[in-house]
Parts: C-alpha cells; sequence; structure tokens
C-alpha cells in the first residue's frame, strides 16, 4: 500500500536540518460557510487553502495574473480531524514541501487555537496561458522558492 503524503511528512520531517518556512493566514468561519448544525462545510476549508496559498504566493513576489504563466492546482489530498463551527477563529498554515522546477507541493494545516481540524497538500504545476501545457517555472520565482526549501 502507498504511502500518503501527511505520512511521509511525518517519517521524514524529523530528518531535516531546517525547519520549513510557514505562513500563516487568519480565517474566520463565516455564516455562509456553514451547515444548519453550524459546522463549516468542507468545500469552505478548501476555500481556505486556496486563500493562504494565494496571500503566500503574493508574499512572495508572484505576479498571479501573469501573462507569460499561471500555477495549476492538479493534485488535493485533506484529512478532516475535527469539525470547524460558526464564528471559529482559525489559522491556515502554509509551508513548501517540494519542488522540482516545474511542480511545487504545498502542505496545510488548519488550527483552531491548537486543535488540528485538517491537514491537506495541494500540488501544482506552472503552465503556459497559451499552449496548455507545463513549463518551467520562471526563473525570477526560481530562487525564491528554493530559498524556502528545507536543506536535505
Amino acid at each position: 500500500m502507498p504511502l500518503d503524503f501527511p505520512s511521509l511528512f511525518r517519517v521524514f520531517y524529523p530528518f531535516m536540518k531546517s525547519p520549513l518556512h510557514e505562513f500563516c493566514v487568519p480565517v474566520t468561519v463565516e455564516f455562509e460557510d456553514v451547515d444548519s448544525y453550524r459546522i463549516a462545510h468542507h468545500t469552505k476549508l478548501v476555500s481556505y487553502l486556496e486563500r493562504a496559498r494565494v496571500r503566500y504566493f503574493s508574499s512572495l513576489g508572484f505576479v498571479l495574473s501573469a501573462a507569460d504563466m499561471t500555477v495549476v492546482l492538479y493534485h488535493l489530498e485533506m484529512s478532516f480531524k475535527k469539525p470547524a463551527f460558526f464564528q471559529d477563529e482559525l489559522t491556515v498554515t502554509v509551508s513548501l514541501k517540494s519542488f522540482d522546477n516545474f511542480r511545487m507541493v504545498l502542505y496545510y494545516k488548519v488550527r483552531r487555537n491548537k486543535d488540528l481540524i485538517a491537514r491537506a497538500s495541494t500540488g501544482l504545476c506552472f503552465v503556459d496561458p497559451v499552449t496548455k501545457s507545463m513549463i518551467p517555472a520562471p526563473d525570477k520565482y526560481v530562487e525564491k522558492i528554493n530559498a524556502l526549501l528545507p536543506t536535505p
């Protein structure tokens, strides 16, 4: 049975020399996010990941509306641990796990104080908006991305 990304992360993270750079985004669970039981719908937690990812990229100086490339989500895996409720103050943490010049994997944690609400990982790739084919990351981003990777 293949190991899932979070399992691999738990196995290899203790052996990394430097900690992952983490970027945190506060999120409040709004009325529009919950069902009749006042529990945040799982699709809303996915949108919280996207919000954190966009802010993370913006903090790195990425121009997400650039004409020369787009960043496309090709994989999403999420594990829910506890429910989030109406008006909960959450923190979504995102960090870079891997990068190979064409693709990157981001790792997320959604927390309410110290309670882990969910874990997730996403695979993203760089795509030429005209040809719709995968391309290497623009040079202007490669150095910034590599600086965030843990030292082996």
